[in-house]
This record gives structure tokens, C-alpha cells and sequence, in this order.
């Protein structure tokens, strides 16, 4: 077993493995299932969020319309709740948008479960040097599973916690009256509202680097123990209260190693699509040029559709070669993590780390035998 390295020590043998793995030799069909498990991990592009709009209590009430009398105590009830413009048109088509609905949680927790069952996939490969897809998914789905429900629990519980966060205030604000005349309160509002912005992020930080650990050391114990989440964080915590500085110093490293290959892989990434954009964009002309020769209309929900279909595929083949240049730093990153860790994790250290079989002794020279030949060789 080799020593502990620290945070910076262990940058140096994940490059030296990234460059065994993927340069040495160079092989086309390990990419391409790395550009897959890049993809489904999340790992070869960042994410956005969304948040929807906040209602407007002042121009409710000034217009004097339902939502302000539900909101002061004089309305109806929740009968207002359907009472909004346009709902007549809406109504006959809900069904089909809660379906909709539906379905698009339902791809959201399947991407969810394969980015779980995935995680063990790229430990294994990164391991043992070979990414093999199906045998992963059916080696991997049971430990995959039981992250997956932590996965959830946490993601469900950082949403409630964000939504405290920011909602509490915001509530208090308004049972407080600074909403109906924030001239008189602008103050306290900017203050309040820088205040919980830090608070936010703070819990934002705190949120990511759990999410961190748990995937870069809570995968490992999973995997390597046969234990579920609850157990697999004991043991983490235990392992990581040893040595608290050491994996301080990880995950600020970790933090900084991740922005510099952000930036580098965002302008590599940029270069790549603009020049795939261009024979996209002659097959496009070509397209267009032929379609209306042929008399096609763009009005045609035929033709839209085709369009749609085109530029979705053109979307992915994008995606899929993006998540192919970023292999290097998909291994990279796993290799720093398991560097790092493996030496103090025993059963990942000895898997990647085996010890060397011991030396076989050399027979004993039986008394008055020459330790070298005679004759004119050993002259």
C-alpha cells in the first residue's frame, strides 16, 4: 500500500493514469463508452436551473382583482385558483399536459437512476481500465439502486431546506407588510435581501460539497462494502474525522481543479461545435434548397416535424461528441478521486494497489560449490 498522498500530491499519478488509460495505446471503442458514461453521468457539461416567477402582490391589489381579495382574507377560496385568463382555452387540454408532465418526471428519475447505476460503472472502469456498458449495468444496478434512493432523498431535501431558506424570509416580509409599501421599507428589504441571497449560497456550497463526497467517496465504500447509503456515510465520516485537513485540502483542490477544466474543456468544447456547425449548416442549406424546389411548404405539420426530428438528432450527435473530448477529463477526475482515497480505503487500495508476490528464494549453494563457474568465462 503506498503512502497517503495529499491533495496536490495526488494530481501528478491521476494524470499519469488518465495517460496510461486513454493514450497508451489510444483505443477508438474505450471513448466512445467513455463519451456515453460522460453523458449520462452529467460530468461533460454543467447544469442550469430555473425557478419560477414571484406574484406580484402590489399590482393584485391596486388592480383589485380576485387573486388580491384570496391573498387579504376576502376571496372565495381556492375557487380563484382556476379564475385566471386564458383557462377556458386550457381546460379541455389538461389532461394531456399532466400527462406530460408525468412523463417528463418519468425520463428525469430514469436519468437519475442510469446516472446512479453509472457511477459504478466509471469506478469499475477507471479500476480496472476496461468500460464495459452491460456488464456494468447488470453488475452495478443493485449498489446503483440504493444510491439512487439517497440520491432522491437528498435531492427532495436540499430543495425543501433551499426553499426554507428563501421562503421563510420572504413570507415574514410580507406578513410583515414591507411588500405593500416598499418605499417606506427599502432599506430593511435590501439588506434583508442581500442577507438571504449569502444564506442561500452558503447552503448552495454546503449542498454541492455533499453531493461531492458522496459521489467521489461514498461510491467507493458502496461498491467495495455491498452496504447501503446510512452505512456507507458512517464510514465515510469516520475515515474522513481521522484525517480532517487532508480532506479539507481535497476539496478545495477538487474545487479549483474543476474550474480550470471547466474553462479549458468550454473553450475546447466551442472550437469542436463551431467547426461541426459548418457541414451542419451546408446539409441544412442543401435541405432547404431541395425541399423548395420540390414545392415543400413550411406549414406542413409533416414537414415540421421531420425538422424537429433533424435537429434533435443533430442535437445529440453534438452532445455525444462533446462527452467524447471530455474522456480525458472524465478519467482524470475519477483517478484523482481514487489516488487520492485509495490509500486510505482499504479494499480500493488493495484492488488498485495489489501487493507484489514475494520472492522466491534462491536454492542454497551446497558446501565447497564455487559461486562462479570455472573455465575461462569466470576468468
Amino acid at each position: 500500500m503506498p503512502n497517503r498522498l495529499s491533495a496536490v500530491e495526488s494530481i501528478s499519478p491521476a494524470l499519469a493514469r488518465t495517460k496510461q488509460m486513454l493514450f497508451r495505446p489510444f483505443r477508438f471503442s474505450l471513448w466512445a463508452r467513455l463519451a456515453v458514461v460522460a453523458l449520462i453521468t452529467g460530468e461533460a457539461g454543467g447544469g442550469g436551473s430555473g425557478g419560477g416567477s414571484i406574484p406580484n402582490f402590489n399590482s393584485h391589489q391596486r388592480s383589485g382583482d380576485p387573486w388580491a381579495r384570496h391573498w387579504s382574507g376576502h376571496g372565495a377560496g381556492a375557487a380563484h385558483l382556476f379564475s385566471v385568463p386564458g383557462w377556458e382555452q386550457i381546460q379541455p387540454y389538461f389532461g394531456l399536459i399532466a400527462l406530460g408532465v408525468l412523463a417528463v418526471l418519468a425520463v428525469v428519475l430514469l436519468w437519475i437512476y442510469s446516472d446512479c447505476v453509472y457511477r459504478f460503472i466509471l469506478l469499475d472502469t477507471v479500476v480496472n481500465g476496461q468500460c464495459r456498458l452491460r456488464e456494468g449495468w447488470r453488475r452495478w444496478r443493485t449498489a446503483g439502486r440504493r444510491y439512487f434512493v439517497w440520491a432522491v432523498a437528498f435531492g427532495f431535501g436540499a430543495l425543501f431546506l433551499i426553499g426554507i431558506v428563501a421562503g421563510v424570509p420572504a413570507f415574514l416580509a410580507y406578513r410583515a407588510g414591507w411588500f405593500e409599501h416598499p418605499d417606506q421599507s427599502v432599506a430593511v428589504l435590501i439588506g434583508g435581501g442581500v442577507l438571504v441571497v449569502l444564506v442561500a449560497i452558503l447552503v448552495v456550497a454546503v449542498l454541492a460539497i455533499i453531493d461531492m463526497l458522496g459521489r467521489d467517496f461514498l461510491v467507493p465504500v458502496m461498491a467495495f462494502e455491498d452496504v447501503g447509503a446510512m452505512d456507507g456515510w458512517r464510514r465515510v465520516l469516520a475515515m474522513m474525522g481521522a484525517e480532517k485537513l487532508a480532506y479539507a485540502g481535497y476539496v478545495l483542490m477538487k474545487i479549483v481543479l474543476a474550474m480550470g477544466a471547466a474553462i479549458i474543456f468550454a473553450i475546447i468544447n466551442l472550437i469542436v461545435i463551431l467547426i461541426l456547425l459548418i457541414p451542419l449548416g451546408l446539409l441544412g442549406a442543401i435541405g432547404f434548397l431541395i425541399g423548395r424546389s420540390a414545392g415543400v411548404t413550411w406549414d406542413n405539420p409533416s414537414v415540421v416535424l421531420l425538422l424537429a426530428a433533424f435537429a434533435l438528432l443533430a442535437l445529440a450527435g453534438l452532445l455525444y461528441v462533446v462527452g467524447f473530448v471530455y474522456a480525458p477529463g472524465l478519467v482524470f477526475f475519477q483517478s484523482y478521486t481514487l489516488e487520492f482515497f485509495a490509500p486510505r480505503y482499504g479494499p480500493l487500495g488493495s484492488k488498485m494497489f495489489p501487493a507484489s508476490p514475494p520472492m522466491t528464494p534462491a536454492p542454497p549453494i551446497p558446501p565447497g560449490e564455487p559461486l562462479l563457474p570455472s573455465g575461462p568465462a569466470a576468468t
